[in-house]
């Protein structure tokens, strides 16, 4: 896998998200930022993001909505949800309803860093998967 991440961030404010901007930029990780479903979902097909960090709710949608557009997407991507503080019920939440992970600050270096190069790895075996079974039909 190319080292190379590009994350789409979904969010109409800028706490956590700045913060969480500026770690992923410690980590080399590309960024940019929409603040509805709408543009997230015109960017999605253009930009081809592996992750997506999406807060709870946006003006026209939820992490719902952008868990469905990553499903419904022509390559394989993973959703991670971001809250502003750890949150043991909506942690369960997301993931019993197919986002990658959640995650709140404090967004520490080491340990975003795995998540998100895991995300990336998982969007990028999936990916090949794709593109393995395409060719198989």
């Amino acid at each position: 896998m190319s080292e190379h991440i590009f994350a789409l961030l979904v969010h109409d404010r800028s706490e956590p998200f700045e913060s969480l901007k500026r770690t992923l930029r410690d980590l080399s990780v590309e960024t940019y930022s929409v603040g509805t479903c709408k543009e997230a979902e015109d960017l999605i097909a253009h930009c081809k993001p592996q992750v997506i960090f999406t807060e709870y709710a946006v003006a026209d949608g939820s992490w719902v909505s952008i868990s469905k557009m990553a499903e419904a997407a022509d390559v394989p991507l993973s959703v991670i949800v971001v809250g502003t503080y750890p949150d043991t019920r909506l942690y369960l939440s997301v993931m019993e309803r197919g986002a990658f992970d959640f995650v709140a600050p404090p967004f520490e270096h080491e340990p975003l860093n795995f998540l998100i190069r895991s995300a990336a790895l998982h969007a990028h075996r999936r990916r090949g998967a794709s593109a393995h079974a395409a060719l198989a039909n």
